[in-house]
């Protein structure tokens, strides 16, 4: 197995993408520490993981908060001695699609930007003196297809994942000479997640009315463009954590990982 005897900490673990990278994680043998906002959504998940054969165990944290994400990653290291990853699968319903760029506010434009970045940073900020500590570790963060193919009618989530992205690299600058691995995943859209408890049916069912279509028709265009002939799931995402993850990944850091089945060009 390739996560055995790992602790991993998954944030935003009880969403469509936290919730497959946590499985995922926890069939490769690591022992799953969920934390998010939602209890239900993370006992959902945690109880999936056990009915497999798995380990999981859940806390109700909010990323945003500096205090009680540093006391979760605390705890977490009181509990097993280490963590070994961490997967910031944070996901919020903080932006307009559907809406030229420039029709936004200041406020709505600056808000998935602000948030998405200081999630990330929140969480890396919590774990990695623990990492670094014991001199090994990698930590991943999620971005987006719009950080690196600029599309109209998607607000500011692109410039959200261009900045995360940004921050992984920097980070993974930082900590490598500590051991510690930092990269980045950047999928395409995943039209199953809208019935996975993601944030993604609100804002996209928004963005079908702005733009006078259906949901079903616009999660269709969300799912298309890869050569593979098939939409991007959630699962997908998760298996290429799992093995960036791993030790078999032991020369990737300071990347971002392009996951979105060639949807997007590099």
């Amino acid at each position: 197995m390739l996560l055995e005897n790992r602790t991993a900490i998954v944030y935003g673990g009880g969403g469509a993408v936290g919730g497959a990278v946590a499985r995922a994680f926890a069939r490769e043998g690591a022992q799953i520490f969920l934390a998010g906002r939602t209890r239900a959504r993370l006992d959902a998940v945690a109880g999936g993981i056990r009915a497999a054969g798995g380990t999981a165990e859940t806390a109700t944290v909010d990323v945003l908060d500096e205090v009680a994400t540093a006391r979760h990653a605390d705890t977490v290291v009181e509990r097993t001695g280490r963590i070994d990853v961490t997967f910031n699968g944070f996901g919020a319903d903080n932006g307009e699609q559907g809406v030229p760029l420039l029709e936004l506010s200041a406020d709505a434009y600056c808000r998935p930007v602000t948030e998405y970045v200081r999630a990330q940073f929140v969480t890396a900020a919590a774990t990695a003196p623990h990492l670094t500590r014991q001199g090994s570790g990698t930590i991943l963060a999620l971005s987006n297809p719009m950080a690196g193919q600029p599309t109209a009618l998607t607000g500011a989530f692109g410039q959200a994942g261009a900045a995360v992205e940004s921050l992984a690299r920097q980070l993974a600058a930082e900590l490598g000479p500590h051991g510690v691995r930092v990269a980045c995943l950047r999928p395409t859209g995943m039209p199953d997640t809208v019935d996975q408890g993601s944030h993604t049916r609100e804002v996209w069912s928004r963005a079908a009315a702005r733009l006078g279509t259906s949901l079903e028709r616009l999660l269709a265009e969300v799912g298309s463009g890869s050569p593979l002939g098939r939409q991007l799931t959630a699962a997908d995402v998760a298996e290429a954590a799992a093995f960036l993850a791993s030790d078999r990944a032991g020369g990737l850091t300071g990347t971002v990982v392009n996951v979105s089945g060639g949807a997007v060009a590099d």
